[in-house]
């Protein structure tokens, strides 16, 4: 079975930005007939809002954007994560170094490696080789693998104890996604969970990276940017400038949420997404 995800932080309300990604990935995989299912990306309570889980789920609801299965919550899954850390035993160190002392270098310079045994208050970090991993992505097309060059030893589990997004992430798509569409500011990420993946034996997805929205200035679109959220009220106005923004005009005879989704998932064509999208108007805009 075809599955693919849309997996918020809950760090906040949904965005004209979210809207995008999540209704691209939507209509991507309904098209194929698989599942879509929401995921709350919820490991790091300091920079969590309590009150944005609510909210996505209301506002994918107000949009027609159901899951096929019960939502699932990363928080969770700790039991898997640890599992997994000990699976990477053999390729885990354990370091002392502060982002003061790592502010100089471009990725990190190796200095603890030779810390194997399990230390208090030390981030855990993998040991990267020197191996290709190149992939195609479905929307950008090949993209070099070069872990060890592009990376350096990343971190798994923070001084903190917190599993590290990566981790949790490659753990959770390789266990259950074959289809990740995202968004390109999320391409970075994908060489360490393809690592992840390749170390833990799991099935790496299929990707493909979609550009972001952007203002004018070309900040992208984001809570920290002070993205406007979504309202919920105006549901049917902001699926058409979803849509439009991927380059997709659907008809005003698509009155409605339930219509509007079905034009989009039968009409939906990754490959006529524009490679920058127009850039975003804060003042709803009558598509």
């Amino acid at each position: 079975m075809i599955t693919g995800r849309f997996a918020p932080s809950p760090t906040g309300p949904l965005h004209m930005g979210s809207l995008v990604t999540a209704l691209a990935s939507y209509c991507s995989i309904k098209q194929a007939g698989g599942e879509w299912l929401v995921r709350i990306d919820d490991l790091d309570p300091p920079r969590q809002d309590p009150n944005a889980v609510n909210a996505i789920i209301r506002c994918l609801t107000a949009h027609g954007l159901h899951p096929d299965r019960p939502i699932i919550f990363q928080s969770d899954h700790a039991a898997a994560y640890e599992s997994a850390l000990q699976k990477l035993a053999p390729h885990l160190f354990y370091c002392n170094c502060t982002r003061k002392q790592l502010r100089a270098h471009d990725r990190y310079p190796g200095t603890c490696r030779a810390a194997k045994s399990p230390l208090p208050d030390r981030a855990v970090r993998v040991l990267m080789s020197d191996t290709e991993h190149g992939y195609g992505d479905g929307f950008l097309g090949p993209v070099d693998g070069n872990f060890a060059a592009q990376l350096g030893d990343f971190i798994v589990k923070r001084r903190d104890g917190l599993i590290s997004y990566n981790l949790a992430t490659a753990v959770d798509d390789g266990n259950t996604i074959s289809e990740v569409l995202r968004g390109q500011d999320l391409l970075p990420v994908t060489a360490p969970q393809r690592y992840l993946m390749h170390l833990l034996g799991l099935t790496t997805p299929n990707y493909a990276h979609i550009p972001c929205l952007e203002f004018a200035d070309g900040t992208k679109l984001s809570k920290q940017t002070h993205a406007p959220p979504l309202n919920d009220a105006i549901a049917l106005s902001n699926l058409r400038a979803a849509l439009s923004y991927l380059g997709f005009h659907a008809p005003q005879a698509a009155d409605s949420v339930d219509t509007l989704l079905f034009w989009a998932v039968e009409h939906f064509d990754l490959s006529k997404v524009p490679s920058q999208l127009p850039k975003y108007r804060p003042s709803a805009p009558a598509f």
